[in-house]
């Protein structure tokens, strides 16, 4: 493929999209008639990258030994460099995991939680998340969790005071507990909002609590800086939106932790050093985790800038096309909240309409209209997330509001 000449000094926009837009569409594998709106929840991958992965799965069948026992550790170490250098941080402080399921319950299940300890969370993060602490709490004697309420809009400063004040309200109780952890997303999957990350990660360890940042939808869909913004830990999915094939995802643990961390299937490599042991779990097929190397370089013929630039426009403008088409609001009146994923409120006069439940607009979306994106509801009111792409321009978004529009009509008509 060759990139558009300018791309690197001329940012694409939603109205002039340069190497962006529906060219983009041959470069992945989508049929004519189908629209991806949902890259957020299982992320996709161009052709050259599943041209990659299928290299390096024939790769291993020409002499599995040789890749076993020799190769895959070498290739697993170029890969990571890769990933340090796109997201600043040492290597070493890397382990390439299936997701970030598995890379929240290998942090969890390794840590050694103490009585009284207690586990900090929003209320918004993502359900494995939650229901992976609550399995640890389950499993713990004197293990809780401190839920902090986020129910939107808000604004950076007040989803700071929310975390400050029950940070503060739990000290008051004097009950010898105290919170070990926090686990915050970086952009929270439903509502899909961007949260003030750096500004949360300093006031947590100001009180000398770990931060875990859930980063799932954060590499490739905004900048990762891991040197500025120095969490304890860290995980995301480069199968969302970095391009890399299904499951490949990126753990962060810092030296000053790696001895507590251990994969969630221990090995013969038991306690021979981090590296070691995430670099041999058992055995498997790496070549979804090598595909990360050909989505680097399928991004870097446009830049980062140029395509979260593309995409964090066309969120905000679809996003607000849509809610014209719908007579109604995106969730968050601040830009800088919206990643590549907006929310948009449904216009149903009856939340509590008896077709008003995630598995109908599943079936109806697939059945009726070939395509799907997630429906949720929060604060009362029924919103739907869209994801903006590469593959995408604007004219998807107004179509996406029509279809919607129909769909909404239909139900409030039955009132």
């Amino acid at each position: 493929m060759t990139p558009n000449a300018t791309a690197a000094t001329h940012l694409p926009t939603p109205a002039n999209p340069g190497p962006f837009g529906h060219k983009q569409r041959k470069n992945f594998l989508f049929p004519d008639n189908f629209t991806q709106y949902n890259h957020g929840s299982y992320g996709t991958f161009p052709k050259v990258v599943q041209d990659d992965m299928l290299a390096w799965h024939n790769r291993v069948e020409q002499n599995p030994d040789l890749w076993m026992r020799r190769d895959l550790k070498i290739s697993l170490d170029n890969i990571r460099s890769q990933v340090a250098n796109l997201i600043h941080c040492d290597m070493n402080d890397l382990a390439l995991v299936q997701n970030t399921t598995v890379g929240v319950n290998t942090v969890l299940r390794s840590f050694a939680f103490l009585p009284g300890d207690r586990i900090l969370q929003l209320s918004t993060g993502y359900p494995a998340v939650l229901e992976t602490v609550r399995y640890v709490c389950d499993t713990h004697e004197d293990l809780k969790v401190v839920e902090v309420p986020i129910t939107y809009p808000l604004s950076d400063e007040e989803i700071i005071k929310k975390v400050d004040d029950a940070i503060k309200a739990h000290q008051q109780l004097k009950d010898g507990s105290r919170i070990r952890l926090a686990i915050v997303d970086w952009i929270s999957s439903v509502p899909a909002v961007v949260q003030p990350v750096k500004q949360l990660v300093e006031l947590l360890q100001s009180h000398g609590i770990l931060v875990y940042i859930d980063g799932a939808h954060s590499i490739g869909q905004v900048h990762v800086d891991l040197e500025d913004l120095h969490p304890d830990f860290y995980i995301t999915n480069a199968h969302k939106w970095l391009y890399s094939v299904r499951g490949s995802a990126v753990l962060y643990v810092p030296k000053r932790h790696q001895h507590l961390i251990h994969p969630t299937s221990i090995s013969a490599d038991y306690k021979s050093g981090f590296d070691t042991e995430f670099a041999w779990s058992g055995t498997q097929d790496y070549s979804s985790i090598m595909s990360i190397g050909a989505a680097i370089a399928f991004r870097k013929q446009y830049g980062e800038d140029a395509i979260i630039s593309y995409t964090h426009a066309l969120a905000i403008e679809g996003g607000h096309a849509i809610a014209k088409i719908l007579g109604t609001n995106v969730l968050t009146p601040y830009d800088h909240q919206v990643g590549n994923m907006v929310n948009i409120r449904l216009p149903l006069k009856n939340p509590d309409h008896p077709n008003a439940r995630f598995q109908w607009f599943v079936d109806t979306l697939l059945d009726r209209y070939n395509f799907f994106t997630p429906t949720f509801k929060h604060g009362g009111q029924w919103w739907t997330r869209i994801s903006a792409q590469i593959y995408l321009e604007l004219d998807d978004f107004v179509r996406f509001g029509n279809i919607w529009k129909e769909v909404i009509d239909e139900m409030n008509a039955e009132q």
